[in-house]
């Protein structure tokens, strides 16, 4: 029975650990919210708004909510934007986040 106890303490203290770094990496709607811009390719002028209401709009070359729609958490490091089904990837620690079809890097202005 000590034994028992004994293993069943150590497998619990290795878990936690782990189970705190996978929900403190996993991408939130907090993470997601915000103005998003693309500093990479600047001549586009690319400006992504994220809503809590999970709404987005975009802005380019000047122009107002070129594209808009609204977006959902997919995976554990992925949104998807609807209507156009566009998949945005964030980093490990979502601080910038890449338009996967168009290879489009974008980070959050401070807020």
């Amino acid at each position: 029975m000590k034994k028992l106890v004994t293993t069943l303490a150590i497998l619990l203290l290795l878990a936690v650990p782990l189970v705190a770094h996978a929900a403190s990496s996993r991408v939130t709607t907090d993470n997601v919210v915000g103005v998003w811009v693309n500093h990479r390719d600047k001549d586009i002028h690319q400006q992504i708004t994220f809503t809590k209401s999970h709404h987005w709009r975009e802005n380019q070359h000047g122009q107002k909510d070129i594209y808009k729609g609204t977006w959902k958490i997919t995976g554990k490091h992925e949104i998807t934007l609807a209507p156009y089904d566009e998949v945005i990837r964030f980093s490990n620690h979502n601080h910038k986040m890449t338009v996967i079809n168009y290879d489009h890097v974008l980070t959050r202005n401070p807020r």
